[in-house]
Protein backbone atom coordinates (compact mmCIF):
# COMPACT_ATOMS: atom_id res chain seq x y z
CA UNK A 1 0.00 0.00 0.00
CA UNK A 2 2.92 1.99 0.78
CA UNK A 3 4.68 2.01 -2.66
CA UNK A 4 1.47 2.46 -3.96
CA UNK A 5 0.88 5.81 -1.88
CA UNK A 6 4.01 6.82 -3.33
CA UNK A 7 3.41 6.32 -6.77
CA UNK A 8 0.21 7.99 -7.09
CA UNK A 9 1.90 11.12 -5.53
CA UNK A 10 4.35 10.98 -7.78
CA UNK A 11 1.82 10.73 -10.92
CA UNK A 12 -0.09 13.39 -9.69
CA UNK A 13 2.60 15.58 -9.28
CA UNK A 14 3.99 14.56 -13.00
CA UNK A 15 0.36 15.58 -14.29
CA UNK A 16 -0.29 19.19 -12.85
CA UNK A 17 3.53 19.80 -13.47
CA UNK A 18 2.68 19.03 -16.92
CA UNK A 19 -0.48 21.09 -16.99
CA UNK A 20 1.21 24.02 -15.88
CA UNK A 21 4.01 23.38 -18.44
CA UNK A 22 1.55 23.36 -21.21
CA UNK A 23 -0.50 26.07 -20.26
CA UNK A 24 2.36 28.41 -20.17
CA UNK A 25 2.60 27.57 -23.71
CA UNK A 26 5.78 27.24 -25.82
CA UNK A 27 9.22 28.26 -23.77
CA UNK A 28 10.98 31.45 -25.02
CA UNK A 29 14.55 32.09 -24.03
CA UNK A 30 14.54 34.69 -21.66
CA UNK A 31 17.42 37.17 -21.05
CA UNK A 32 18.43 37.69 -17.84
CA UNK A 33 16.77 40.71 -15.93
CA UNK A 34 20.06 42.08 -15.84
CA UNK A 35 21.20 41.78 -19.96
CA UNK A 36 22.95 44.25 -21.70
CA UNK A 37 23.32 44.03 -25.66
CA UNK A 38 26.86 44.86 -27.28
CA UNK A 39 26.58 47.37 -30.13
CA UNK A 40 30.26 47.32 -31.52
CA UNK A 41 31.24 51.23 -33.28
CA UNK A 42 34.20 49.77 -35.62
CA UNK A 43 36.53 53.02 -37.52
CA UNK A 44 39.42 52.76 -39.34
CA UNK A 45 41.75 53.54 -36.32
CA UNK A 46 39.58 52.77 -33.63
CA UNK A 47 40.07 55.77 -31.24
CA UNK A 48 38.60 58.46 -33.21
CA UNK A 49 35.01 58.11 -34.85
CA UNK A 50 34.27 54.91 -33.08
CA UNK A 51 35.49 56.18 -29.58
CA UNK A 52 33.12 59.23 -30.01
CA UNK A 53 30.16 57.02 -31.13
CA UNK A 54 30.51 54.63 -28.69
CA UNK A 55 30.66 57.39 -25.66
CA UNK A 56 28.07 59.14 -27.35
CA UNK A 57 25.98 55.69 -27.40
CA UNK A 58 26.79 54.72 -23.68
CA UNK A 59 25.40 57.72 -22.73
CA UNK A 60 22.32 58.15 -24.47
CA UNK A 61 21.25 54.40 -23.47
CA UNK A 62 21.96 55.28 -20.29
CA UNK A 63 19.66 58.37 -19.79
CA UNK A 64 16.99 56.14 -21.74
CA UNK A 65 17.65 53.17 -19.21
CA UNK A 66 18.07 51.11 -22.36
CA UNK A 67 20.10 47.77 -21.66
CA UNK A 68 23.00 48.48 -24.59
CA UNK A 69 26.59 49.29 -24.60
CA UNK A 70 29.00 50.09 -27.51
CA UNK A 71 32.28 49.59 -27.48
CA UNK A 72 35.25 50.74 -29.87
CA UNK A 73 37.72 48.76 -31.92
CA UNK A 74 39.27 49.74 -35.42
CA UNK A 75 40.21 47.81 -38.49
CA UNK A 76 43.99 48.63 -38.77
CA UNK A 77 45.13 50.59 -35.09
CA UNK A 78 48.30 52.69 -35.65
CA UNK A 79 48.11 54.20 -32.01
CA UNK A 80 47.95 52.63 -28.68
CA UNK A 81 46.69 56.31 -27.63
CA UNK A 82 44.06 58.55 -29.01
CA UNK A 83 44.76 62.21 -30.74
CA UNK A 84 45.12 64.82 -28.38
CA UNK A 85 42.57 67.23 -30.02
CA UNK A 86 40.16 64.14 -29.95
CA UNK A 87 40.63 63.96 -26.35
CA UNK A 88 40.21 67.45 -25.52
CA UNK A 89 36.89 67.47 -27.82
CA UNK A 90 35.59 64.31 -26.31
CA UNK A 91 36.61 66.24 -22.77
CA UNK A 92 34.40 68.91 -23.78
CA UNK A 93 31.59 67.11 -24.20
CA UNK A 94 32.19 65.25 -20.61
CA UNK A 95 34.30 62.31 -21.58
CA UNK A 96 37.71 61.23 -20.69
CA UNK A 97 39.21 58.97 -22.69
CA UNK A 98 42.64 59.80 -21.96
CA UNK A 99 43.40 56.10 -20.59
CA UNK A 100 41.54 54.75 -23.73
CA UNK A 101 43.81 52.36 -25.79
CA UNK A 102 42.55 51.26 -29.49
CA UNK A 103 41.86 47.50 -29.93
CA UNK A 104 41.98 46.03 -33.26
CA UNK A 105 38.53 43.85 -33.99
CA UNK A 106 38.21 40.51 -33.70
CA UNK A 107 35.91 37.26 -34.71
CA UNK A 108 35.17 37.43 -30.79
CA UNK A 109 33.82 40.83 -30.86
CA UNK A 110 31.67 40.81 -33.71
CA UNK A 111 30.10 37.46 -32.06
CA UNK A 112 29.25 39.39 -28.68
CA UNK A 113 27.77 42.03 -30.90
CA UNK A 114 23.90 42.37 -31.37
CA UNK A 115 25.09 45.48 -34.04
CA UNK A 116 28.11 45.95 -36.09
CA UNK A 117 28.56 49.73 -36.97
CA UNK A 118 31.08 50.57 -39.77
CA UNK A 119 32.20 54.05 -39.00
CA UNK A 120 33.77 54.96 -43.08
CA UNK A 121 34.99 52.17 -42.83
CA UNK A 122 34.59 48.45 -44.22
CA UNK A 123 34.79 45.32 -42.08
CA UNK A 124 37.57 42.63 -42.64
CA UNK A 125 35.58 40.25 -44.82
CA UNK A 126 36.58 36.88 -42.84
CA UNK A 127 34.72 38.95 -39.41
CA UNK A 128 31.54 39.79 -41.83
CA UNK A 129 30.47 36.51 -41.77
CA UNK A 130 29.84 36.40 -37.84
CA UNK A 131 27.97 39.83 -37.84
CA UNK A 132 24.33 39.87 -36.81
CA UNK A 133 23.43 43.32 -38.06
CA UNK A 134 25.87 45.14 -39.75
CA UNK A 135 25.11 48.75 -40.32
CA UNK A 136 27.48 51.76 -42.46
CA UNK A 137 27.41 55.67 -41.45
CA UNK A 138 29.88 56.95 -44.53
CA UNK A 139 29.17 60.50 -43.99
CA UNK A 140 30.97 61.30 -40.89
CA UNK A 141 33.47 63.76 -41.73
CA UNK A 142 37.16 63.57 -40.02
CA UNK A 143 37.00 64.90 -36.93
CA UNK A 144 40.93 65.92 -36.93
CA UNK A 145 39.31 68.49 -39.49
CA UNK A 146 35.64 69.02 -38.62
CA UNK A 147 35.22 68.14 -34.50
CA UNK A 148 31.87 69.92 -34.62
CA UNK A 149 30.70 68.19 -37.61
CA UNK A 150 31.46 64.66 -36.89
CA UNK A 151 29.95 65.09 -33.67
CA UNK A 152 26.83 66.40 -34.78
CA UNK A 153 26.57 63.62 -37.45
CA UNK A 154 27.57 60.74 -35.12
CA UNK A 155 25.06 62.28 -32.45
CA UNK A 156 22.35 61.83 -35.41
CA UNK A 157 23.30 58.28 -36.29
CA UNK A 158 23.12 57.15 -32.62
CA UNK A 159 20.17 58.46 -31.65
CA UNK A 160 18.35 56.85 -34.87
CA UNK A 161 20.43 53.62 -33.60
CA UNK A 162 19.30 53.94 -30.40
CA UNK A 163 15.63 54.61 -31.11
CA UNK A 164 15.63 51.40 -33.75
CA UNK A 165 16.88 49.33 -31.40
CA UNK A 166 14.62 50.59 -28.14
CA UNK A 167 11.77 49.97 -30.79
CA UNK A 168 12.80 46.13 -31.27
CA UNK A 169 13.52 45.46 -27.87
CA UNK A 170 9.75 46.16 -27.01
CA UNK A 171 8.30 44.09 -29.78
Amino acid sequence: MKGTSILAILTIWLALALALALAAGPSQPQQPANYTAQVLMVCEHGNVKSLMAANYFNELARARHLPFHAVARGTAPNSTTVPPPIVDGLRADGFDVSDFHPSAITQADVAMSERVVLINTGLISNLAEGSKQLEEWTDVPPASVNYAGARDALKAHVRTLLDQMANMKRQ
